[in-house]
């Protein structure tokens, strides 16, 4: 394969254009949403915050916006665990000790 300007393309140029052109993750091979997965497309984000040292947060660029959609995905299919309404795990800790000694 051959760049624009005529130039050869290395074999790692070949296999992310070949990723991103099934529409996987160029990091870790997941489906993406561009060019990476949502987890490496907030760490991409993250970086360049810090690399160009942004204090605010652009709360409507498109990674924002998926973030916030899969975190209330993850809430509402959340199985809570029932839970013992007897005492606190730290109460009964500190109980079993003082009878075990």
């Amino acid at each position: 394969m051959v760049k624009a300007d005529g130039s050869p393309m290395s074999r790692q140029q070949v296999h992310m254009l070949r990723k991103k052109v099934r529409g996987i993750c160029l990091t870790c091979g997941e489906p993406a949403i561009g060019v990476y997965c949502l987890k490496h497309t907030i760490a991409a984000r993250e970086r360049m915050r810090q690399k160009l040292k942004y204090r605010r947060r652009l709360k409507k660029s498109p990674s924002y916006i998926l973030e916030n959609q899969v975190r209330s995905k993850r809430r509402l299919t959340k199985v809570r665990q029932p839970s013992s309404r007897t005492m606190p795990r730290s109460k009964a800790r500190a109980r079993a000790t003082k009878v075990a000694a």
